[in-house]
C-alpha cells in the first residue's frame, strides 16, 4: 500500500495548521476581543463561523467545522486507503454519537442537540436531524438501527442485558465498537498502523483505570477491559483495577508503558485525564514523526497530520472558552501540552 502521494498532500495541509508559538500567542490574549483579533490575524478560516459577530459559541462551532472539513478532505485524498485509517477519521463520528447519547439521556431539546452536532460521512445532516429528535436513549438506539448504523446494534445489546444501564456503560460499548472496527481496518495497513491502534487501546484502558469507580460489580469490570493493546494486558488491567492507591496505580502504568507514547504522557505530573489525553496525543505525533524520518513513504506522515488537525481543534476550543470565561494563564497553559 503506497502513501507517498497522500503524504505529500497531507504535509501541504499541515502548513495551514497553527503551531505551538501561534497557539501560545493566543493563550496570552488579554480578553475575548484581543483573542478574536489575534486568531483573525493568524489567517484562521473564520468564514466557517458563518459571518456576523464572532462570539464564543460561534467560534467553537467554526473550529469544529474546520477540523471536520480538513479530515473529510484528507479522507477523499486517501481514496481506497481510507478504510485502513478509520481509527482516526471516525473519531469525530464517535464524538457526535456520544453527544447524541448524552443529549437523549439528559432530555435536551432537539434544537439544543442539533447546535452541538457536526455532520460526518457516516452521519450526514438529514440523519442527524432524525437522531436529534429521539426523546430517550432507547428511541435513539432504534433510530440508529433504522439508519443502519452499527452503534445502534451495539447499544441495543447493552439495553437487552440491562434495561437501564449507566451512561458510562453505554459509552464504553461505543468505545469498544469503534476500537474493534479500527483494529480490523488497520490490520492490512502494516505494522505502523497496527501499533498506532494498539497505542490507542492502551490509552483507553489507562483512562478507564484512572476514571473507574473502585467498587464496581465484577461483571462491569470484566466489560471495561479492551483487548488489543500493546502493553496493558487483561491480567495487568484486572490487577490495577483492584488497586485502591491511585499513585501506585499510576506508577505501575508508567512501568508498563515505558518507552511508548503513553509512557511519555504518564511521565509528567500531575496525571489527570484531560492532561493525559493531550500529552498522549502530542507524544504520538512525536513518535510518528520519528517513524516518518525512517519510512517517509509509509502511513506515519499522514497519521501525524490527522492527529495534529484534531489536536489544533481541541486546543483552540479550550483556549477560546478559557479566554471568554476569564481563565488565568495558569489554567490555559496546560492546554498547550498537545500543541505540535
Amino acid at each position: 500500500m503506497r502513501w507517498d502521494e497522500v503524504n505529500a498532500r497531507a504535509r501541504g495541509l499541515a502548513t495551514h495548521l497553527l503551531g505551538r508559538d501561534a497557539l501560545a500567542g493566543l493563550a496570552g490574549a488579554r480578553d475575548w476581543a484581543d483573542f478574536a483579533g489575534r486568531i483573525a490575524a493568524l489567517g484562521y478560516p473564520l468564514e466557517a463561523a458563518g459571518g456576523g459577530a464572532l462570539d464564543p459559541p460561534g467560534l467553537d462551532r467554526a473550529i469544529a467545522r474546520v477540523a471536520v472539513a480538513r479530515l473529510d478532505l484528507l479522507g477523499r485524498w486517501l481514496g481506497p486507503r481510507r478504510e485502513v485509517l478509520a481509527v482516526v477519521l471516525e473519531e469525530e463520528e464517535r464524538s457526535t454519537l456520544r453527544a447524541l447519547l448524552r443529549g437523549a439521556a439528559q432530555g435536551a431539546s432537539a434544537g439544543a442537540r442539533r447546535r452541538t452536532l457536526l455532520p460526518t460521512p457516516g452521519l450526514p445532516p438529514r440523519t442527524l436531524e432524525r437522531l436529534a429528535r429521539a426523546a430517550t436513549v432507547p428511541d435513539l438506539v432504534q433510530a440508529l438501527i433504522g439508519c443502519g448504523h452499527p452503534a445502534g446494534r451495539a447499544w441495543r445489546a447493552v439495553l437487552e442485558e440491562a434495561p437501564a444501564p449507566g451512561l458510562r456503560t453505554l459509552e464504553w460499548a461505543l468505545t469498544r465498537l469503534f476500537l474493534e472496527r479500527a483494529r480490523r481496518a488497520a490490520h492490512p495497513g502494516g505494522p505502523v498502523l497496527r501499533r498506532y491502534v494498539r497505542e490507542l487501546v492502551d490509552e483507553e484502558n489507562a483512562s478507564t483505570l484512572l476514571l473507574a469507580a473502585p467498587d464496581a460489580a465484577p461483571d462491569v469490570i470484566a466489560r471495561e477491559f479492551l483487548d488489543g493493546g500493546a502493553r496493558i494486558t487483561r491480567e495487568a488491567f484486572l490487577r490495577l483495577r483492584a488497586e485502591r492507591d491511585r499513585e501506585r496505580c499510576v506508577e505501575s502504568l508508567r512501568g508498563l508503558a515505558r518507552g511508548t507514547p503513553l509512557g511519555t504522557a504518564l511521565s509528567a505530573t500531575p496525571v489527570d485525564l484531560p492532561t493525559l489525553t493531550a500529552r498522549a496525543a502530542a507524544a504520538r505525533v512525536g513518535w510518528l514523526r520519528g517513524v516518518a524520518r525512517h519510512d517517509p513513504l509509509g502511513p506515519a506522515p499522514v497519521l501525524a497530520v490527522l492527529e495534529r488537525i484534531r489536536a489544533e481543534a481541541r486546543v483552540l476550543r479550550g483556549l477560546a472558552w478559557g479566554i471568554a470565561l476569564g481563565a488565568p494563564r495558569a489554567v490555559l497553559d496546560p492546554l498547550l501540552a498537545e500543541a505540535a
